[in-house]
């Protein structure tokens, strides 16, 4: 890529063409069943053969098995472990569609930068927290009961989860959404807004929220992430407060059990408006602060990034 290309247009490399972008959303379809379906008998197996009861399992009726695996605690290891394969099928799709590294789908730099996601990894859990510590507090001064403690044992299970599983499944995703499928969109409209609204709405739609106000708030979010990662050259900022929103939900919600992967339902507003502005507030402290420490933003350095049209400006 010459230098001055940004974030966004990192698949519109020499090796591009017209065809390009639609056969690298195929590859990508069909990789990721394929790596889900893998990942998900790899991971039942695991849970099975190596979980609390070995492979005594083997020699249990049927029936047991699915007892074991609809638990909550092994159904909620499920539904965020599997989302890590989706690294794969990203990183295939950009070398054998669109003839790149996997780097290019990280950032500017074809490399993580360590030290600013660390920056905006602090920020995001001071952000995320504060919202969270708000929420409890506005809830208990509404009258709302204090829930049963599970133990220690089943909390640990929870934060244990919370820390080393999500994180991988935070940045599985925002490799997949706000990486591959953004820049492969954006290859084929060269304005990032499309790719931009549509990648969100596919976000969007791989969650199973029923209720209109959360439907705004996953949409703002996805959309938030994508204008970071542009302004700022890469997916650190976006792997962050997904990460510290994920973590910080499961930390939250094991005070009170194993938390549930049920998304129907409706949400109360105390707990999304709140999130909505936390999310505003991140995007508005992280990209000052890479202004301010002249993040690169484009292949070879740093040039303003329009924060309406995201084109940058040589």
């Amino acid at each position: 890529m010459p230098e001055g290309t940004p974030f966004h247009l990192l698949a519109r490399n020499s090796a591009h063409r017209w065809w390009r972008p639609v056969v690298a959303l195929l590859v990508l379809l069909g990789l990721t069943l394929a790596a889900s379906v893998l990942a998900a008998v790899l991971l039942v197996g695991m849970i099975v053969f190596a979980g609390p009861l070995g492979t005594l399992n083997v020699v249990l009726p049927p029936g047991h098995l699915v007892e074991v695996l609809s638990s909550p605690l092994p159904t909620l290891f499920l539904s965020f472990a599997v989302l890590i394969a989706l690294i794969p099928p990203v990183a295939l799709t950009a070398r054998w569609v669109q003839r790149r590294g996997f780097g290019s789908v990280v950032g500017v730099l074809g490399t993580p930068r360590v030290r600013w996601f660390g920056e905006t990894m602090l920020w995001a859990l001071l952000v995320f927290g504060v919202l969270f510590a708000a929420i409890i507090t506005l809830q208990l001064m509404s009258g709302a009961p204090m829930p049963a403690f599970p133990g220690w044992r089943r909390y640990l299970a929870v934060a244990l989860l919370a820390v080393l599983v999500v994180p991988a499944q935070s940045a599985a995703e925002e490799l997949f959404f706000r990486g591959l499928l953004l820049q492969t969109l954006t290859a084929w409209f060269r304005t990032p807004w499309p790719g931009i609204l549509l990648s969100s709405l596919v976000f969007l739609l791989g969650h199973g929220y029923t209720d209109p106000l959360v439907w705004v708030e996953l949409f703002l979010m996805a959309t938030i992430m994508c204008w970071l990662s542009i302004r700022t050259g890469g997916l650190e900022a976006a792997v962050a407060m997904h990460t510290a929103n994920n973590a910080l939900s499961l930390l939250v919600a094991g005070l009170s059990g194993v938390p549930s992967t049920e998304q129907s339902g409706d949400y109360p507003v105390i707990q999304v408006i709140p999130m909505i502005v936390a999310v505003l507030l991140f995007a508005w402290v992280v990209d000052r602060r890479a202004a301010r420490r002249g993040v690169g933003t484009v292949v070879g350095g740093r040039v303003r990034i329009d924060p309406v049209t995201l084109a940058p400006r040589h």
